[in-house]
């Protein structure tokens, strides 16, 4: 997908977003702070890979630390505009080929090696933030956010396996199917739903916990000599982002 699409896709996404919220919450004295948000945890992700090289696949726990920088615009105090920078480290495990140098590359479905895949990203979140009642004047408050993901890929861990003996560890550049500007580059939509208390007279640190769902643009692959090609897998992700914010 070509980066105009992104771009158009953010936008439908940004204006969808601004939906009128309710007070759930009494007024009790607060105060933004600084607008910087700390967090980090656990992520499930959901694969599907090209069935015609690959079977058994397995996802694994993975994990995202981020921080943001949270601006506020507009005198309500409750709509922000959030960017900053994600670590997001996530793996799998598959059955699929493996070929050896100098011989025929015959794809007759037996896929007897076992490929663990564990992948790095480096991530700009883009974010717009809308809070359901005034944070400046609330100690607890309840928000929506949605969000551009730019995304770089670093080289992955490959470990592929032969009943159970180890045939080759590697660390292959992991590539997109659909990029922008280089074959390590895409990008994700996002979608957050979170509670945050918010910063006191008293208190200068608030807390958050949020619900995070990613789904990316294009698929991931990797070339080797010794692995099938057309070995793409598609991807979404769940996180649980515990944090705090001064």
């Amino acid at each position: 997908m070509s980066g105009i699409k992104h771009i158009v896709l953010f936008v439908i996404l940004l204006t969808g977003g601004m939906v009128y919220g309710v007070h759930l919450f009494p007024a009790r004295p607060a105060k933004t702070g600084k607008g910087i948000r700390i967090s980090a945890g656990p992520v499930i992700s959901f694969y599907t890979i090209n069935k015609n090289h690959a079977k058994g696949l397995t996802p694994r726990p993975g994990g995202m630390f981020s921080y943001k920088k949270e601006i506020r615009f507009g005198h309500d105090y409750r709509t922000s505009f959030l960017f900053g920078f994600d670590y997001f480290i996530h793996s799998l495990s598959f059955q699929s080929y493996y070929f050896t140098q100098d011989t025929l590359q015959l794809y007759d479905k037996k896929f007897n090696y076992k490929y663990s895949l564990l992948l790095q990203e480096i991530g700009v979140p883009f974010n717009v933030k809308y809070s359901f009642n005034r944070e400046n004047n609330s100690q607890f408050t309840q928000y929506f956010m949605i969000g551009y993901h730019l995304r770089y890929l670093m080289p992955a861990d490959l470990k592929v396996t032969q009943n159970g003996s180890t045939v080759i560890i590697d660390n292959p550049q992991m590539k997109f199917k659909n990029h922008m500007i280089s074959e390590q580059v895409n990008a994700y939509l996002s979608a957050s739903f979170g509670w945050q208390k918010n910063n006191t007279a008293s208190a200068k640190a608030g807390f958050f916990i949020e619900v995070n769902y990613r789904y990316g643009f294009s698929p991931y692959y990797f070339e080797t000599k010794y692995s099938a090609r057309s070995l793409f897998i598609n991807s979404s992700h769940l996180s649980l982002q515990l944090g705090v914010k001064f």
